[in-house]
């Protein structure tokens, strides 16, 4: 079995390497989408860099706190392990800041997919958040970060009791002691004289907002992304075979643009929301939470740079064929369901 500072070094070391990794494959998406992207994708392009300039903020938020996570019991803990030492007051703040953090960047992932919705299943409306209107696509993310983090900072204080509850096994598994260390942490109840339960009604609402706000954003992408993919599909009859390559494509990508958020966001922060109430001392193990919420800004990025084809050619330097592209839209191609031989294939 690891020691404590071996435990703590691997997963430091990930969240430092999720860091850097998040630094190069952002910034380099940030310059192709400036650079390469202009008439290839219209407004969408602005809604993908504002995802990928916040990963840059989101990771120096997760490297300054490098939370340690924690199961015993009804109790989940979020302790603050970064680098810089803080007052454990502001240490608690940048704590929820961190929790907010994680939940603007998964309703900003949701953001993504209802822009995708509107331009390939309802182009009459798109005008409604592009151009100068385009900001309203991030205001229910906005509500989102808010209502986030006032779930943490009233519902999941560092209180006392929590203290008491978690001293001894922070202290034996990661040799901290948890009165010096700032935390958030919720409790789903605690145990009476008599063996009874004693629900904590303001964890139990602080938790429940999490968890409605965690599945409808998750509801949102999925919704989207199938509406996507039944619109695509509905077109194909009518598609050349150069736009239905580029229809493979673009499914293949909706897929793993769907698929890595939900292995490495949702599904984790949903295990520590609801693994407290069958009272399974999972203990460290749910450190992998962190580490995978540390290393998927780093990922994401990934997947446009390898799919889209002049963003893959210039990164590995390869030569490209002169062709004349059209400024129109790229999703709003499928949305007409029409096919345009002189629009060249994005994605290869």
């Amino acid at each position: 079995m690891l020691s404590s500072t071996t435990m703590k070094m691997i997963l430091h070391v990930t969240q430092y390497v999720g860091f850097f990794g998040a630094q190069i494959t952002n910034t380099t998406l940030l310059l192709l989408l400036f650079t390469r992207a202009k008439r290839l994708f219209g407004s969408y392009r602005h809604v993908m860099a504002v995802f990928a300039f916040y990963s840059l903020v989101y990771t120096w938020i997760e490297v300054i706190t490098q939370p340690i996570m924690h199961i015993q019991g009804s109790m989940f803990i979020v302790m603050m392990d970064g680098p810089i030492q803080f007052s454990i007051d502001v240490g608690n703040k940048i704590t929820c800041l961190y929790c907010g953090s994680f939940a603007l960047c998964i309703a900003l992932l949701g953001a993504q997919f209802f822009y995708r919705y509107m331009a390939v299943c309802k182009p009459d409306k798109l005008r409604l958040i592009e151009g100068r209107c385009l900001g309203l696509l991030f205001l229910p993310c906005i509500v989102v970060f808010v209502l986030w983090t006032s779930c943490v900072y009233f519902g999941m204080a560092n209180t006392q009791d929590k203290r008491d509850f978690m001293r001894v096994k922070i202290m034996s598994t990661y040799d901290e002691d948890l009165f010096k260390k700032s935390f958030i942490a919720a409790m789903y109840w605690t145990y009476g004289q008599n063996q009874e339960r004693q629900f904590r009604f303001l964890d139990i609402m602080g938790l429940s907002g999490c968890t409605v706000l965690i599945v409808l954003c998750f509801l949102t992408i999925v919704f989207c992304a199938l509406q996507v993919y039944w619109k695509m599909k509905d077109a194909e009859n009518i598609m050349s075979a150069k736009t239905k390559e580029l229809n493979r494509q673009l499914f293949v990508t909706l897929i793993f643009q769907t698929a890595l958020p939900f292995i490495m966001m949702y599904s984790p922060v949903g295990l520590i929301l609801t693994l407290p109430i069958f009272e399974l001392d999972i203990g460290r193990m749910m450190n992998f939470c962190g580490a995978s919420a540390g290393t998927y800004p780093a990922l994401e990025p990934l997947i446009a740079i390898l799919f889209i084809r002049d963003f893959r050619r210039t990164v590995l330097c390869q030569r490209t064929k002169k062709c004349r592209i059209s400024g129109i839209n790229t999703f709003s191609q499928f949305s007409n369901s029409r096919t345009n031989e002189n629009t060249p294939s994005v994605f290869h």
